[in-house]
Order: C-alpha cells, then sequence, then structure tokens
C-alpha cells in the first residue's frame, strides 16, 4: 500500500524499485494535490492499481488504501521505498509461518537509518528498550477487525495538527483490538532517500509537542512521568522548552479530543 502526494510523488514512486512477483499486487494511494500530471510509463503494468483522489494527508491516504485492499496480506509503505523479489517473498512466507499473528513489524535497509534491530523475534507489546517501529515496517493480516481499525487523522505528515507518529497511534489501537503482534528480524525493503520524518524533526517543537500527543493518547495516566524522564536525558535543547513544547502538545491533543478514528 503505496502512498504518494502530488506530481513529484508520483514520478518518484515510479523510480523506486517494485518487481514483478505473482504474489504481489501494488496499490498506490495517489492523493493528487493543485498539480495534474500524467501517470508516468513505469506504472502502467497489470500488478500497480493507482487510486487517485483529493484527501490531505498521510493517514487518510493509508485509510483510503486499507479501504480498497482486498489481498490476504497488507505492507504499508511509502513513494521511495525499494524491494526485492526475495524481501516481498519473505514477507508472505513469515505471515504463512505464523498464522496466529494479526500483525508482523520487520526491519529495513538505510544509509541514514540509526536504528539499532534486535537480532531475534519478540512480543511486539512488549519490546525492548529503545526499539521502536516505522511506518514501512508493518505488515497487517487482512480480517474483519479493520472495519474498526484506522490511522488516526490528525497524526502524520500532512495531517496540519501532528506530524508525525501515525505508527505509534495504529498500533496502540491494534493493541486495544487485542490483535496478536510479534516482531521478526528479516530486512524486507530498503530506504535510502534520507532521514525519517522522526529523525529529521527530533528537535523541531512541532515533533516534540507530537510527541506530547502521543504520550497521552497511549499513556492517559504516566504521561507527565515520562515526560519527565524523557526531557532529565535530553541534552540537545533547553530542558524548559523541551517540556514546555511537550505539554502543549498533550493539551493540544486534549482540546481536540484526539481518539480512534
Amino acid at each position: 500500500m503505496i502512498c504518494t502526494y502530488d506530481a513529484d510523488g508520483i514520478k518518484r514512486t515510479a523510480k523506486s524499485l517494485h518487481p514483478s512477483v505473482p504474489e504481489v499486487e501494488y496499490l498506490i494511494g495517489w492523493q493528487t494535490g493543485d498539480n495534474d500530471c500524467a501517470i508516468p510509463e513505469e506504472l502502467k503494468r497489470p500488478d500497480f492499481k493507482i487510486f487517485p483522489h483529493a484527501t490531505k494527508g498521510l493517514s487518510k491516504n493509508r485509510n483510503y488504501l486499507l479501504s480498497k485492499a482486498t489481498a490476504p496480506i497488507l505492507l504499508v509503505s511509502d513513494d521511495d521505498v525499494d524491494y526485492t523479489v526475495p524481501q516481498l517473498k519473505s514477507v508472505i512466507d513469515t505471515f504463512e509461518a505464523n498464522p496466529d499473528y494479526d500483525i508482523i513489524a520487520f526491519r529495513y535497509n538505510s544509509a541514514f537509518c540509526g536504528k539499532n534491530y534486535p537480532d531475534s523475534s519478540f512480543n511486539l507489546w512488549n519490546p525492548p528498550k529503545g526499539y521502536y517501529v516505522s511506518s514501512i515496517e508493518i505488515g497487517i493480516r487482512n480480517g474483519n477487525y479493520l472495519s474498526s481499525l484506522k490511522f488516526n487523522k490528525y497524526f502524520g505528515c500532512g495531517s496540519g495538527t501532528f506530524i508525525a507518529g501515525e505508527e505509534d497511534i495504529f498500533l496502540n489501537d491494534c493493541k486495544k483490538l487485542n490483535l496478536r503482534a510479534i516482531y521478526f528480524p528479516h530486512t524486507i525493503c530498503t530506504h535510502n532517500a534520507g532521514e525519517t520524518t522522526s529523525e529529521r524533526n527530533q528537535y523541531n517543537p512541532c515533533y516534540i509537542q507530537t510527541k506530547g500527543a502521543v504520550f497521552i493518547y497511549i499513556h492517559p495516566l504516566s504521561w507527565p512521568l515520562r515526560m519527565l524522564a524523557h526531557a532529565v536525558r535530553e541534552k540537545n535543547i533547553p530542558r524548559y522548552n523541551y517540556i514546555a513544547n511537550w505539554i502543549k502538545g498533550a493539551f493540544k491533543a486534549l482540546r481536540l479530543q484526539v481518539k480512534s478514528n
């Protein structure tokens, strides 16, 4: 499920590597924006399905694709991700070998990624310290629960509210639905287009506000203590600014009554 935006996005999608695999179909949610653009020739293949639409925001785009997806396994993706045949087959094989799991998180290659991945599998609802999930690592088994499971429209690039955090909120909602989730140390793609949104913006006030919103959503009772613990460890910006922005984001989420959508 590839999300992209505007003319540059669909061209970027065409330049990424999408090998032909008999078991794989590529769904492209194309938020066309204000610029008209022809579909690139590289995407005029029978295994591509392109859905132009006029919504804005990454989470709305992901939800649009969720409504269109019919395959038994869904893989979250973006327009600057490269795949190989063995990597895509490994996603299918892992789901088929683990029929008891609804959500499987993988890992990706990147020259820019500073993530340290565990070498062994674990229950995703009880992760080791320091581990976090990136959206392009998330595989979803299609099921009836998808009718009540959505990416939160207030979070993610282009939402106009919080610039990131959509995968954290999504996985928390999966946990609330008692879905079974696991991590496997299988590399399923390459993302060399640069740092992720979180890595680029980790000291941006808007991103710190997003952390506040995410934490009050996921940890409604303990978020103040968690905020203080993070502030104590933070060395790169003034502690007061860090706490002030975190609280601003938390109360913004409260005012908006941010909840599952």
